[in-house]
């Protein structure tokens, strides 16, 4: 009887161990869903011609505080455009272009959404 015990003393650790496991991997392939905190890189562009045939386009938004110096866009020859890439959290940004260093404008492509300080362009980040 001593064997018999002994056997069924294994059988049922054997599935509590295979309980523990299998919580174990669920667990590790969670982490990697959960989005909370995580970063995308988002790329900002608008056309010279968008821009009111600018020389210079800065980025300003609620990502870096509306400081208009902080993100400088890089113009391309080839295509006339003016781009950035920066890492934003996911959800709903507001953020404006500023030409040649006075002029504040929205992307033409995007929807728009009005704050206490005025009407913004306005991207989803997902």
């Amino acid at each position: 009887m001593a064997t018999k015990k002994k056997a069924t003393e294994a059988e049922e650790k054997a599935p509590k161990t295979a309980k523990t496991t299998t919580k174990k991997t669920a667990a590790k392939k969670e982490e990697p869903k959960n989005i909370f905190g995580s970063k995308v890189k988002t790329l900002f562009s608008i056309s010279q011609e968008a821009a009111n045939n600018a020389q210079t386009v800065n980025l300003a938004g609620d990502f870096n505080n509306w400081d208009k110096e902080i993100t400088v866009m890089k113009f391309d020859k080839k295509t006339k455009k003016f781009s950035a890439e920066i890492e934003l959290e996911k959800g709903v940004h507001q953020f404006r272009y500023i030409f040649d260093g006075t002029i504040w404008g929205n992307d033409p492509n995007l929807p728009t959404e009005e704050n206490d300080l005025g009407i913004n362009s306005v991207i989803e980040v997902k």
